[in-house]
């Protein structure tokens, strides 16, 4: 610096201006970020205070040194005057040490007094033109000249006419309206934001260990998460966490520390125009907005563009489009502190926006509209709400949220009759059905506090509660009567009724049906009927109930690709919501595992069987002992004849205890007799497969019972046992298992015909890939089999591929390795924490951990927690 030419004026702050800051304590590795601001000759850093920009550039003044000059300017509102800000440029290039300036100093200091500003800013080009060493321009906070037309002008003149030896680097919270369009189009712009600013979780860690913090990876993680890597955030975490250490959570005490509060309204709030500032206020009453709900709680209709302004700003806002809207996500920390400063000094005004805001929420998202509510201290209206969505919140999956909210709203509002209603229902659901029958009384107890116009509504919602408290408590068919009257009475009315009302009643109709065993076109159609108004109306788990439940009756109409693809959605859409446990998908998961069966992929079958076991309704025996016989087939099928006994076994434990359906006598009389066959008793399995099967006769059981006759070398019996069974038109899996057996049984007699009846077996099997019958068979199918291909087949193909499968060996279940992540996750399940408590122990969320629980199930090959733990424990994977 040549300190004899500076003048008085130079004393103090300008001079201070003028000078490169010295580097920071504890200055955090930030090398990544190097590349992007040396790579172009101009770069341009935008991010609002405390995203360290004039960190970044002082780091690249020292990258200078010994290169060549760097000559710094601090801007403030005086350069917003032209003839200012070519002094202070004169005067920064003479700090700086600008080769040759001195002789022209003086000449450059005069005219500043009298000179048009772009003359003299050309005078100070050509002394930069006439340097031989690499120089560096650094404008740090550049903001104070938005809206200055001469200044940006001139600002716009340097950059366009900038000698090539001259890089320019600019930082600014919002960039004045430079002309940087032809730099970028040349390539010579470098544009970081405060996507690019922001801390790594690398470097969060590293600011974390450079200030002495010895913090586990879960509290750095959490720093980082809530902080969204905002550097000054990161550094209040570490005050915050060297004051209370992991005792309290940073993303708790950040959104409460008054040190960020104040850093917050200075820094920023303080910056902003005052309309600016006001529009901020208005749209942080919620972290996330959208450009609707901001205009409702200001009365406006430029929201939108304000929005988009904040945005390019880079005022703590990034624009998040989903579907066909936009939507805008705040800063949490910045939005919950710029609310908690609007409460404190305009208590009014923060209630006004929070009742505008209710009645905006209220038609897109009844949680977010009740907190709102209850925070403008408006009871009734809160209650109103709560009234008017908790039974379709709870039919979209939301029975946490709604639990949730009984915990929030106070006693005494006139609607308190619906919340009392909530809660049976959330306890019939937890099988607390004592206690439920106690809250509807009180619900009932409550209802004439109602106004007469929700009473009607009321009565619709427990009408529903009733058919959940008769479903679980009596099962499923014992709600058909009941449902069927409600829906007779809802089509009586003149007017539309409640579509959360009229699903829920064909959904519990249709699955009482299907129980029942009803005619399954019938039972089908009402269950359609149930997930198309369920999906109109956003009712997501209650679509998803009928979808699943349509699977049953589907697949005893034949329909299996049909039900393949509605099964796999179901899951799908399920696993999408984290509902991995979601108790009614187990219809559709049981058909996964069923059609497994019979495709004979019998790791996998059993694997959704223990799924859909571990997950149905606890109260659903009717489901429980269909789904048992298919987990007993599938376990003789595997070897594991003791799984078989215990399925059968409850199965006749259902029986004796309750009034099943007719066909479950036919069910047991086809499975008993081939368990017993398996464990050895040859003698009782050949009594009881010729023994008088109970009515109504199941093709199924006789086809399993002429199978077992038929190993037992009894092969006329079998054969006589397969002749009295109608087997066209009763499902491809019961023809394809009665052929084969038939098949089997007249090559055995050495009678004609055996090919004949293989080649139906094949036209059953072919279509859906229903090979089990064949593979069950053994070696005697292998030699039929082949045989059959030099007799002549329509279905080479599949029989080539039928005959792979029966000479590999059998393939006992190998598990896939598990990850790192999901052997920790793993060892929780020995324990009795739930998922959502294992994901806050983990720091991840709900959603996470229960994909990682599925994960593990289908990697284990097993379909429930103790069945994981269990086989854990085989494997030594603990």
């Amino acid at each position: 610096m040549h300190a004899s030419t500076v003048g008085d004026d130079m004393a103090g702050p300008r001079q201070a201006r003028m000078t490169p800051p010295a580097p920071a304590v504890q200055t955090i590795d930030r090398s990544r970020l190097a590349p992007l601001v040396d790579s172009r000759p101009v770069v341009v850093l935008a991010g609002m205070a405390g995203y360290g920009k004039s960190t970044l550039l002082g780091e690249a003044h020292r990258r200078q040194l010994g290169r060549g000059v760097t000559i710094w300017l601090t801007l403030d509102e005086s350069d917003r005057a032209p003839a200012r800000l070519v002094s202070d440029l004169v005067t920064a290039a003479d700090i700086a040490g600008v080769p040759n300036i001195s002789a022209q100093l003086t000449t450059l200091r005069d005219s500043t007094l009298r000179a048009e500003p772009l003359t003299l800013v050309d005078s100070l080009l050509e002394v930069f033109y006439d340097a031989a060493a690499p120089l560096m321009l650094v404008l740090d906070d550049l903001q104070h000249l938005r809206g200055a037309a001469g200044s940006e002008a001139l600002v716009d003149h340097v950059l366009r006419w900038a000698p090539a030896n001259m890089r320019i680097l600019m930082a600014a919270r919002v960039a004045p309206a430079l002309r940087l369009q032809r730099l970028r189009l040349d390539e010579r712009l470098s544009y970081l934001t405060h996507e690019e600013l922001a801390f790594s979780p690398q470097e969060t860690a590293d600011a974390v260990r450079a200030a002495g913090l010895d913090l586990d990876e879960r509290a750095v993680q959490s720093i980082h998460g809530t902080t969204g890597g905002w550097p000054a955030g990161v550094r209040m975490a570490i005050l915050v966490a060297r004051q209370y250490g992991q005792k309290h959570p940073a993303h708790v005490e950040l959104r409460r520390d008054q040190a960020l509060a104040d850093y917050l309204a200075t820094e920023v709030l303080g910056s902003l125009s005052d309309e600016r500032r006001q529009f901020v206020l208005d749209s942080t009453v919620d972290e996330r907005v959208c450009a609707a709900l901001v205009d409702s709680i200001r009365g406006s209709h430029n929201a939108e563009a304000l929005l988009e302004q904040c945005v390019a700003e880079g005022l703590f806002l990034s624009r998040t489009p989903t579907g066909n809207d936009t939507w805008y996500s705040w800063h949490p920390l910045f939005a919950a502190h710029v609310h908690r400063w609007l409460a404190a000094e305009d208590p009014q005004r923060a209630t006004d926006g929070h009742a505008a805001a209710a009645t905006w929420w209220s038609t897109v998202d009844p949680r977010t509209a009740i907190a709102h509510a209850l925070a403008a201290g408006e009871v009734d209206t809160a209650s109103k709400i709560f009234a008017e969505h908790w039974l379709e919140m709870v039919l979209q999956g939301r029975g946490d949220a709604v639990s949730d909210l009984l915990g929030q709203l106070p006693e005494g509002s006139s609607y308190a009759a619906d919340a009392h209603l909530a809660d049976a229902l959330l306890l019939v659901q937890r099988g607390r059905m004592d206690d439920a029958e106690a809250a509807v009384e009180t619900a009932r107890a409550s209802a004439d506090r109602l106004p007469s116009t929700a009473k009607a509504q009321f009565e619709d919602r427990a009408a529903v509660v009733e058919l959940f408290r008769t479903g679980y408590g009596l099962g499923l068919s014992a709600a058909v009567a009941p449902g069927a009257a409600l829906l007779h009475e809802l089509e009586a009315r003149p007017a539309p009724s409640d579509p959360a009302i009229v699903a829920s009643a064909q959904t519990f109709v249709g699955m009482g049906e299907a129980r029942l065993a009803a005619q399954g076109t019938l039972v089908l159609q009402t269950l359609r009927s149930s997930a198309a108004i369920a999906h109109e109306s956003g009712l997501l788990a209650l679509e998803l109930t009928a979808l699943a439940e349509s699977c049953i009756p589907a697949a005893d109409e034949g329909h299996f690709g049909e039900c393949l693809d509605v099964a796999l959605d179901v899951v799908a859409r399920a696993d999408e919501r984290g509902w991995v446990g979601l108790s009614t998908t187990a219809p559709a998961v049981a058909f996964l595992g069923w059609l497994d069966y019979w495709r004979g992929n019998l790791h996998e079958a059993r694997a959704q069987l223990e799924q859909s076991l571990s997950t149905m309704l606890p109260f659903d025996w009717e489901l429980r002992g269909l789904v048992l016989s298919f987990h007993a087939q599938v376990c003789l099928s595997l070897g594991d004849v003791a799984s078989a006994q215990r399925s059968t076994a409850q199965i006749r434990e259902l029986v004796d205890s309750c009034s099943p359906p007719p066909a479950w006598g036919s069910v047991l009389a086809g499975l008993e007799p081939a368990v017993a066959a398996a464990e050895g008793r040859l003698r009782e399995a050949v009594h009881g497969a010729r023994a008088d099967a109970p009515e109504p006769p199941g093709p199924l059981a006789q086809a399993q019972r002429a199978s077992v006759l038929l190993r037992a070398g009894l092969a006329a019996e079998a054969l006589s046992e397969i002749e009295r069974i109608p087997l066209a038109g009763r499902g491809a899996h019961v023809e394809c298992l009665g052929r084969c057996v038939q098949a089997q049984a007249l090559a055995a007699l050495r009678r004609p015909g055996a090919h004949v009846s293989l080649e139906r077996a094949l036209a059953a099997a072919e279509p859906e890939g229903l090979y089990q019958p064949f593979l069950e068979a053994g070696p005697s199918m292998r030699e039929l089999l082949s045989s059959h291909l030099v007799h002549g087949t329509a279905y080479a193909g599949t029989v080539a591929d039928i005959l792979g499968r029966l000479a590999a060996r059998p393939a006992s279940h190998r598990p896939e390795q598990l990850t790192q992540r999901e052997r920790e996750i793993l060892r929780y399940l020995t324990t009795n924490l739930t998922a959502a408590e294992i994901a806050e122990a983990e720091f991840i969320s709900s959603h996470t951990a229960k994909t990682h629980i599925r994960h593990i199930y289908q990697k284990l090959g097993v379909g429930s927690r103790r069945g994981a733990v269990r086989r854990a424990a085989e494997l030594d994977l603990y």
